[in-house]
């Protein structure tokens, strides 16, 4: 179990929402009203907490802390208190406004990329990625989907896994892609990404070859969502998507790292053959610079 120490370098706030899906109903409902406002927790009793979130005992409480790492109510305080004072929450709704400097918005994000890859670097994922791998590595055709900001994230992946060699297909177009879908190919996989697991231009295509034993991996931040029930492997990521300005990028950031580990992971998987490919595809880069 972790202690103080440990939620020192990763926020209480961070942690309960990473843990937020996993909790029972009436941790959530504790989880609600800290998240809402973090410092109830320092200006609350252990009883009075109970009745702010409306939870009938305090064993509640007691249970909720210590899936956080706590071994009692009054560490759990003091942690809360100097993530407070030290503003070691990670709020990207909060990181710019109309007031902060070229130097302080370049900071924020900068910040907030970071606060998002350590989150996803603690996500326990290491059996998703092995199982994505097995299931590419036989793939006859590898087929990219994603729509919007999610399309870019295909894209990069479509031409990440054609310098290995893999048969891909990527577009942009719902339609075209419903083409492709209609008859799939045998040996052929599905590869999404969707941060909320619930757009509609995927679910409707997918929801009809459920039953044609295509596999399918997404990668997603919602590992309950509608797409995350309909892939064989889910490889999540966590980033906050409140605020326009910061919050899509952040996704995006994790999302791109994801895509990153995994192109290595396979790489490494087909040994000299990718790096033989790898090498070639670079010296042909090195020729349009000349």
């Amino acid at each position: 179990m972790e202690n103080s120490m440990v939620q020192a370098t990763r926020p209480t706030v961070q942690k309960t929402k990473e843990l937020y899906n996993s909790m029972t109903r009436t941790q959530q409902k504790i989880a609600d009203i800290i998240l809402a406002n973090p410092s109830i927790v320092v200006k609350s009793s252990i009883t009075e907490l109970c009745n702010k979130a409306g939870v009938k005992s305090e064993a509640s409480i007691v249970r909720f802390y210590r899936i956080l790492g706590f071994n009692g109510y009054k560490d759990f305080k003091i942690q809360m208190a100097q993530e407070l004072a030290d503003r070691t929450f990670y709020h990207s709704y909060e990181d710019v406004n109309i007031d902060d400097s070229p130097s302080d918005i370049r900071e924020k994000i900068f910040r907030g990329s970071i606060a998002t890859l350590n989150t996803n670097l603690h996500l326990d994922n290491e059996n998703a990625y092995e199982r994505a791998r097995d299931m590419i590595l036989p793939a006859n055709r590898i087929i990219f989907l994603g729509y919007a900001a999610s399309a870019a994230i295909c894209y990069y992946a479509y031409f990440r896994f054609i310098e290995l060699g893999f048969n891909c297909n990527f577009s942009a177009d719902s339609h075209i892609n419903a083409a492709v879908l209609a008859r799939p190919n045998t040996n052929d996989l599905i590869f999404c990404v969707s941060h909320s697991g619930e757009t509609r231009d995927l679910i409707i295509p997918l929801e009809k070859i459920a039953h044609k034993d295509i596999p399918i991996i997404l990668i997603t931040g919602s590992e309950r969502s509608t797409l995350a029930k309909l892939a064989d492997v889910v490889l999540l990521t966590k980033a906050e998507e409140n605020n326009i300005l910061t919050d899509a990028m952040n996704s995006r950031v994790a999302q791109l790292c994801t895509i990153d580990s995994l192109f290595s992971i396979v790489s490494l998987a087909k040994g000299n053959d990718a790096l033989s490919r790898l090498f070639a595809t670079r010296q042909t880069f090195f020729d349009y610079k000349k």
